[in-house]
């Protein structure tokens, strides 16, 4: 038998595409984002982020002065430029 000569489902290869389309942004994506957080003291990275939170409790409970917060802000700052 022939089966209308294979034409039948010429239309399936729409979906199979589509799928592997979704799955290959999906893996893009997942790589992208686990990069972006994985880098230290990449801005909005947990390092940076908590350091300057630590620095900040310590000023407000009166550890360090404000002229040696900034001096210790800045130091954190240029360790996360030369990173």
């Amino acid at each position: 038998m022939m089966w209308d000569h294979g034409y039948a489902a010429w239309w399936m290869w729409i979906p199979g595409m589509l799928i592997t389309l979704v799955i290959i942004a999906g893996i893009v994506v997942a790589v992208v984002l686990s990069l972006r957080g994985a880098r230290p003291g990449a801005p909005g990275a947990q390092g940076f982020d908590a350091a300057r939170s630590i620095l900040e409790e310590r000023l407000a409970r009166g550890e360090i002065g404000p002229e040696q917060f900034r001096e210790l802000l800045e130091a954190l700052e240029a360790g996360r430029r030369r990173r």
